[in-house]
């Protein structure tokens, strides 16, 4: 075959052997594979006996070739240290093969050993996905590559991807799978299969067809992918879902693990990926879910992720990749096991550093005119400006005492994660004003575009601090968490001075946010203000909007007691913002949500205090008749689900409160769910004394299931109290009874004895 160049974007690629296989997209749409030898380099240090018998056995057994001794920073020192330089073999294997020589070999240290090679492959070839190319093949093989592109970016083009969505229903009992009914979906066109073999069949054509670049799922990973390859395993037919053959054959897994962090229990899916072409499931990456399509490849571009295991993992994957990209470029050291400890503190030393972020807790009450002021990805911005890094904390070359509070020292010289995290910072300022502009415009596609691509970098440097804390990352040390913490805490302390000093009076201030107010004052003001915090924190903040009136709500516990993070107002613009409140949960029904939403819009309208209390009470027929609606059991039943996520096992669960009963419910109907998954569940019978029908797991509903409308009157009444309480109005939460019982008469009541029935809704 003829050698040819061709321009596409890198859209896929996987090892396989001692070589890596490329994907490219052109702009045609037409889809290029190619192969590129490669192998991974990592190093070795220790004793010349143990390290001279480790080379040899990995020489000997094939699974490294020696490439000789050079020199590699070390990332606490800062100074070079002499490694000797391997290969890996087979870089499809190579991950699975290192335990065990480091077990042979306990008294050797291995460094940047257990990088996967697709991320590797990317650092050394100065690649990320989705990257615009110039390459050469001749005979499938990668003759030349040429980068057209910048990963740092803020507009590029994306490829001409054929996107199909694939569903299905069906179960696996006993290990035998029944799949009842398949669907395809692809730019306007359907494909529906519910008949045996033809399922698999039709399938295969439709896929043939199409050719997609892109399936999406709900739920593919642990449930529909592994539930047609068995079925198609079982009867005998061969699908081909992928452009290439895998490279082994795929293993189905149904079943993911569960796992602790940050004090949660969660779940991760078995992965069920595709060679040649994307399987991305909404339902099993957050990324997807919370910043869609252009997000998840922003991440993906910025982390140099292959996109299928980006949308997979965790966002501390993504910019932990982002910091093994900068030390692969810097050529330090990545121990595969990190063994720096934290630093001996006295009690009172910890009294002083563990201390978090700073936090004003208001005044519970209702407030006009109000501002409120934030800093811009403050942590990030700390870790960037102020040079905070694992390595800087405390270094061995400076003596400068630079974190205020703590008298921690900060290196002057060099600094890994600050550096990486720069550019991030800095991008994701200038797609907030590329969005900007793209709204003024009124071009709805573009804005949506930058906003999904600068809310993955929100995400991506919100994590980044918590990483920065956390043990078991590569790049994390305690010390250098509560450095940043350290200079948060002084840098609000010098906005909050600022203000005050400028007359204006603060509400609350929540570690990276204030909120203040003034009897009069202009709008020029605000810049003034803005200008003087920036010059004295040298970091940006913001306006974050002009409230007309805002109310921070107290705890439903003590009813005195403030809540920081618990409040709702609306900004002159007209939107509303909400923290805490019942339509944030996520264990709220749908139909309460919408409710509470809906009264909060309109309530944005109010002029002050006095309009407020009039809109709350012209509001009240429309309360009163959304509990009726319930009653009269005219709500979807589907739109009163409550979702909790397992903290256990189903089966380990022994109480009869609603999560545990679903739990058991779901077991016991083979819904093959786990801990650190959410289960959705209605209330059926909140008094029933037989327990097991006070409430039913949603996908067990039938048309003779009914929900309990006292339970959700009660719900619904606690979604309206938030908004009830400035107007200083309650509803009774505890007694509720249907309209038709409360216009009976009733008997005489002893004089001045309390009416549980005389709530808010019958004062009206």
């Amino acid at each position: 075959m003829a050698a040819r160049e061709f321009d596409g974007w890198l859209f896929d690629l996987y090892p396989r052997g001692g070589e890596m296989v490329l994907w490219f997209v052109t702009a045609e749409g037409a889809s290029v594979r190619v192969v590129d030898p490669f192998a991974m380099e990592f190093f070795v240090e220790g004793p010349k006996t143990a390290l001279a018998r480790c080379v040899e056995a990995l020489e000997r057994a094939g699974d490294a070739l020696p490439v000789g001794w050079t020199q590699r920073e070390d990332i606490w020192s800062g100074k070079p240290r002499d490694v000797f330089a391997l290969r890996a073999s087979d870089i499809q294997t190579w991950k699975r093969t290192l335990p065990g020589y480091a077990r042979r070999f306990p008294d050797v240290s291995w460094y940047n050993a257990d990088l996967p090679p697709e991320q590797v492959y990317f650092y050394a070839k100065g690649l990320f996905p989705l990257a615009r190319c110039r390459a050469g093949e001749e005979d499938g093989r990668l003759t030349r590559l040429e980068v057209r592109d910048d990963v740092y970016a803020r507009e590029y083009d994306v490829p001409p991807l054929r996107i199909a969505r694939l569903d299905g229903e069906g179960s696996v009992r006993k290990r035998r799978p029944a799949l009842r009914s398949l669907t395809l979906e692809y730019e306007g066109r359907s494909w529906m299969w519910d008949e045996g073999e033809s399922m698999l069949g039709g399938l295969q054509r439709a896929i043939d067809d199409i050719d997609p670049d892109v399936l999406l799922t709900r739920r593919g990973d642990g449930h529909l992918m592994p539930l047609i390859f068995s079925a198609a395993r079982a009867a005998g037919i061969p699908l081909r879902l992928d452009r290439d053959d895998p490279p082994e054959e795929r293993r189905i897994e149904t079943e993911g693990r569960s796992y602790f962090s940050y004090g949660r229990i969660l779940y991760q899916e078995p992965d069920c990926m595709l060679y040649g072409r994307w399987h991305l499931d909404g339902g099993n990456s957050f990324m997807v879910s919370h910043t869609g399509l252009h997000g998840l490849l922003e991440s993906c571009r910025l982390g140099r992720l292959p996109v299928q295991r980006g949308s997979r993992r965790s966002i501390g994957t993504g910019i932990t990749s982002v910091q093994l990209a900068e030390a692969w470029k810097r050529g330090v050291l990545v121990p595969w096991k990190k063994s720096e400890p934290e630093e001996w503190k006295t009690a009172a030393v910890l009294l002083k550093t563990d201390r978090g972020g700073l936090v004003y807790a208001p005044e519970c009450g209702f407030y006009e005119n109000v501002v409120e002021l934030d800093f811009a990805s403050m942590y990030p911005s700390i870790m960037a400006r102020y040079n905070v890094s694992p390595e800087t904390v405390n270094c061995r070359c400076c003596d400068n005492a630079a974190v205020p509070e703590l008298g921690y020292t900060i290196c002057e010289r060099r600094g890994l994660v600050s550096e990486a995290l720069g550019p991030i910072v800095g991008k994701r300022r200038d797609l907030k004003e590329l969005r900007r502009a793209a709204e003024e415009a009124g071009d709805a596609e573009r804005r949506t575009m930058f906003d999904q691509r600068q809310d993955a970098l929100k995400w991506m440097l919100v994590c980044c601090f918590g990483y920065l804390g956390y043990r078991n990352a590569r790049f994390g040390r305690i010390e250098a968490h509560e450095a940043v913490s350290a200079y948060a805490r002084e840098l609000l302390t010098r906005a909050k001075e600022i203000c005050i000093d400028r007359g204006w009076a603060m509400i609350h201030a929540n570690v990276d946010c204030v909120w203040i107010v003034k009897d009069r004052w202009e709008r020029g003001e605000i810049g003034e203000l803005i200008a003087l915090i920036d010059g004295a924190t040298d970091l940006s903040i913001a306006l974050e909007g002009v409230y007309k009136w805002i109310a921070f709500l107290p705890s439903r516990q003590v009813r005195d007691r403030p809540v920081p993070s618990r409040y709702f107002g609306a900004f002159d613009t007209g939107k509303t913002k909400y923290r805490g409140i019942e339509a944030r949960r996520s264990d709220t029904p749908d139909f309460v949500r919408d409710v509470q939403l809906e009264f909060l819009g309109e309530l944005a309208a109010a002029a002050g205090p006095s309009g407020y209390r009039s809109m709350v009470a012209e509001m009240r027929p429309r309360m009163a008749e959304y509990e009726a609606m319930l009653w009269r059991h005219e709500v979807p039943i589907e739109s009163l689900s409550l979702r909790t996520v397992l903290s256990r096992e189903p089966e380990e669960y022994r109480g009869n409160g609603p999560s545990a009963i679903a739990a058991r419910q779901a077991h016991r109907a083979g819904l093959g769910l786990h801990a650190g998954q959410p289960v959705h569940y209605v209330l059926t019978g909140a008094g029933n004394a037989d327990a097991e029908r006070r409430v039913r797991v949603l996908a067990l509903l039938d048309a003779n299931t009914t929900y309990d409308p006292a339970a959700y009157v009660r719900l619904l009444r606690r979604a309206m109290n938030t908004l009830l309480w400035p107007a200083g109005a309650q509803l009774d939460e505890k007694n509720v009874t249907p309209p038709w019982e409360r216009s009976m008469p009733k008997r005489p009541r002893r004089r001045n004895a309390p009416d549980p029935q005389m709530d808010f809704l019958e004062a009206s």
